[in-house]
């Protein structure tokens, strides 16, 4: 007898048999890191991947395309891309390799990447400082394709008050510039600060507003306030009291000079909660 199909079904091609089209052709297929796991035959950490209908993908540390191992944790819950290198439908299990996927992309966005372009990006990794190695803050980024660039925390913001965890979390769409770009060596350097406006462009402010900022900094006789990111004011130390770096307080006005990138303040009352 036959059935009819509910209005709007649509026939769901079966997911082995894209992935088999996807290994033949070399076509990069999207998939979920789901865990980094360490197999017993294996003397190296694994990706497991969700490739969708129950089908796990397996991608060693080498074949990630990372050029740091510690950074596959940082992946789990984030979608990559992958080629297929070997299906066992049996054991519903899939050899996959990002850094193959990643090749490819690498060659086309090498290719139409130009200094001074602006792109999207999305952000992939916040890392800590690392002051073994004298290395600051940073973000990782995906560039386009699976490439990734590290952005140094002076390329990633303009604030002074907040650490790069408070301000990006994995999976945030951001726009970059390109500072450098070279094809022969695979260097890109972009730049989130870049692609912005300069944060004192449209800001008005006059003499008594009221406004709030976090500390950034002091000096003998004045206080460095950030009162949004890439605009710092400065005012007199409080008269009893201490400020730390971090705290945030309120602050009049005194002078305001947008073009000169002047901002004094006064200080009022102590810290905000």
């Amino acid at each position: 007898m036959f059935i009819p199909k509910p209005e709007g079904y649509e026939v769901v091609a079966d997911r082995w048999e894209y992935l088999y089209f996807a290994k033949e052709r070399g076509v990069p297929v999207e998939a979920v890191v789901e865990k980094v796991t360490w197999p017993e035959n294996l003397d190296t950490a694994v990706w497991e991947l969700d490739l969708g209908d129950g089908i796990k993908g397996v991608v060693p540390a080498s074949e990630t395309g990372l050029a740091d191992a510690s950074l596959m944790p940082r992946f789990v819950g984030q979608k990559v891309l992958v080629k297929i290198r070997g299906l066992d439908k049996e054991n519903g299990v899939a050899a996959c390799s990002r850094r193959e996927a990643i090749a490819d992309a690498q060659e086309r966005l090498f290719q139409a990447l130009k200094p001074d372009m602006v792109i999207d990006a999305v952000v992939k990794a916040v890392l800590p400082p690392d002051p073994a190695n004298n290395k600051p803050a940073s973000l990782v980024v995906d560039a386009g394709g699976g490439v990734l660039a590290e952005v140094p925390r002076k390329l990633a913001t303009r604030s002074r008050a907040h650490r790069l965890n408070e301000l990006f979390r994995p999976g945030q769409a951001v726009k970059a510039k390109v500072v450098h770009v070279d094809p022969q060596t695979g260097t890109l350097k972009l730049s989130l600060v870049d692609a912005g406006p300069d944060p004192w462009e449209g800001l008005v402010y006059k003499r008594g507003d009221v406004v709030a900022g976090a500390v950034v900094g002091q000096a003998e006789k004045m206080v460095f306030l950030e009162i949004k990111p890439g605009v710092v004011g400065i005012a007199p130390p409080p008269l009893r009291g201490v400020l730390r770096r971090g705290d945030r307080v309120a602050a009049v006005v005194t002078a305001f000079d947008r073009e000169k990138k002047k901002l004094h303040l006064r200080l009022r009352g102590g810290r905000l909660a």
